[in-house]
């Protein structure tokens, strides 16, 4: 196959991936920007919030996410029967994985004031969270079912999923947060609340697919039950677990430096979550390459053709550069302009903007990192990828970030700054490693 056509191919799998990433993103675009505009108390609640339960739901969103290539290469040698099996042994994985979270989230009065010196902060971030626990297990139940679709090449069902979760989100952000149509008024914690409601409506959409679609006839997901298989269970956390940590060692660093930022101003906090979610909602679009890689990769390796599957990743990274180009000139040019849509606050609009010129930077990075990665995990490569990140950000880009934004080593303490600089270095030797690995792993 030729590259302009896996390209092609790439492009149709990854369309509704980017809307749902971007519609889920958007979701996070109305709580920042609805908690704003009730306080900046309450923006940098909702901020601290979304990062510590984003940091507590990667690991298991990576582990899952284990479910596509698995998947995918059963489907790529035709053994449908094995994947039924292999998705009711992860349903009891999941079910462990809930009981955990809802835990950790339900002991935050203990943890939240040791990270965050406003009192009025950790209020609104505790009232938050609380509402966010209701909607873990339908959160977690989509994040099961998405990679699933992905794997039998299917990732409409999560773009529709986004649609309806964000169509919940909004009226409910709106009632909840400044107490509208009878709702109490909430202010930033309502945004949780609202969130935990979408979910449930996001996996409502996901299982109704799951039982609807022709898509899904061959697996007989939902028609009988399979018996505990270990051998399947260690399948899921071999590919998986590794994953997982990779995804937490590189999302926990954007959600520590949030953490980290929780001694300095409501101002430098509120900027900080502006520029962090812009810069996410254009991650989406590389993101969804890499999934699509993924797919792609996964696929051709279960049909033996390591060929294909090395004109997928090539395909995936030539797709990247491309949007990160793009990405860059959007942040370059019109980054005061979309600062002023989140908050009224001229320093928060001020320095939000400086900080996406940082994030301009890394763009370029990403097109390497994010789409090396998918293609690696179609291989079912995954613990060489896990041990590159962990030198990139937790060795080098953390310490990095925490000597030049909270300490006077390199000169006075730059806050927010400082660890946007060390991002920039971290993910720009992630993506040397990431490319040398994918090099040496997919050539046919």
């Amino acid at each position: 196959m030729s590259l302009k056509k896996e390209m092609s191919l790439l492009v149709g799998l990854a369309i509704p991936v980017a809307l749902s990433h971007m519609l889920t993103a958007l979701a996070g675009f109305v709580d920042t920007v609805m908690a704003g505009h009730a306080g900046v108390p309450d923006l940098a609640g909702v901020a601290l919030g979304s990062a510590l339960w984003l940091t507590l739901f990667i690991a298991p969103m990576g582990l899952l996410s284990a479910i596509n290539p698995i998947v995918g290469q059963y489907v790529g040698s035709g053994n449908h029967q094995a994947v039924s099996n292999f998705m009711h042994q992860c349903v009891r994985v999941l079910f462990l994985i809930v009981l955990i979270l809802l835990l950790i989230l339900g002991l935050r009065d203990w943890y939240l004031p040791l990270i965050v010196a406003d009192q009025q902060v950790v209020t609104v971030t505790s009232n938050y969270l609380q509402g966010v626990m209701w909607g873990v297990p339908a959160l977690m139940g989509t994040f099961l079912l998405r990679p699933y679709s992905e794997g039998l090449s299917f990732t409409r069902p999560d773009m529709m999923a986004a649609i309806v979760s964000l169509a919940v989100n909004i009226p409910a952000n709106y009632a909840l947060i400044f107490g509208h149509w009878g709702a109490p008024e909430l202010g930033g914690a309502g945004a949780g609340w609202a969130t935990a409601i979408a979910f449930w409506a996001a996996f409502l959409v996901m299982v109704f697919y799951s039982l609807r679609h022709k898509v899904y006839e061959k697996v007989h997901l939902w028609s009988s039950w399979h018996q505990q298989d270990r051998s399947e269970i260690r399948h899921l956390l071999r590919v998986g677990s590794p994953i997982a940590m990779t995804m937490f060692v590189e999302v926990s660093i954007f959600s520590l430096i949030a953490l980290f930022l929780g001694s300095r101003t409501g101002v430098e906090i509120a900027a900080h979550q502006v520029a962090m979610n812009v810069a996410y909602l254009l991650f989406t679009l590389p993101l969804s390459i890499s999934v699509a890689a993924t797919i792609r990769v996964s696929l051709n390796v279960g049909q033996q053709n390591r060929t294909a599957a090395y004109i997928s990743a090539k395909a995936a990274v030539w797709l990247a550069i491309i949007i990160a180009l793009m990405n860059i000139f959007i942040l370059l040019t019109l980054a005061d302009t979309i600062a002023r849509v989140y908050s009224q606050d001229q320093q928060v609009i001020e320095l939000a903007a400086h900080l996406m010129i940082f994030a301009a930077m890394f763009q370029l990075a990403d097109a390497f990192v994010v789409p090396t990665q998918g293609a690696l995990r179609g291989y079912k490569d995954t613990l060489v990828p896990l041990l590159l990140a962990i030198l990139a950000y937790w060795v080098i880009a953390l310490p990095l970030g925490y000597l030049l934004g909270l300490t006077d080593v390199f000169g006075e303490a730059s806050g927010a700054e400082g660890f946007w600089i060390s991002l920039v270095v971290g993910l720009a030797i992630s993506g040397v490693l990431m490319t040398g690995r994918l090099i040496r792993v997919s050539h046919p």
